[in-house]
């Protein structure tokens, strides 16, 4: 696993956190949910979102993360959000204290990275796992490829 720490904003990578069965379970599981539209902050309808604080297996997951980043942080809510080829998000904050946020799609090649309000860029990667202060302003950047760019989040209470 690979841990990096990002500029001043103290942002967390942990690459290749989940073995493959785990992360071809969740991939599976997504394809079985229950998707809703989500909204902008400007209401427009331009990704989709899927709440799964509920789901034992996010639960499962979140403490996994916990575990390997060594961080005392309690779940607050969970989802998963899903853009379709040629949408982007917009810049805004999260709710809770820290924000996990999971990259789990197999194919990364143009699925949008995800942009801080201060020009750090962090390119989407299969099996990759941000930390980060919820109140950093952030987006997903356009995503470019022809599939769904699906991402995890964990709100979190420290």
């Amino acid at each position: 696993m690979l841990i990096m720490k990002l500029n001043s904003m103290n942002i967390k990578i942990f690459d290749d956190v989940l073995n493959n069965d785990l992360l071809n379970f969740i991939r599976k599981e997504m394809q079985l949910m229950r998707w809703e539209k989500g909204r902008s902050n400007q209401g427009v309808e331009s990704f989709f979102n899927c709440t799964t604080t509920s789901y034992i297996s996010h639960t499962f997951l979140f403490n996994i993360f916990l575990q390997k980043s060594s961080l005392p942080y309690k779940l607050l809510r969970s989802y998963v959000n899903c853009y379709p080829s040629g949408t982007e998000g917009e810049f805004h904050s999260d709710d809770g204290d820290y924000t996990f946020l999971f990259y789990p799609d197999e194919v990364e090649k143009n699925k949008g990275s995800t942009l801080f309000k201060d020009g750090t860029e962090i390119k989407y990667k299969t099996n990759r796992l941000l930390i980060f202060n919820a109140r950093l302003l952030h987006k997903a950047n356009k995503n470019l490829s022809d599939e769904m760019r699906h991402t995890i989040a964990w709100k979190t209470l420290k």
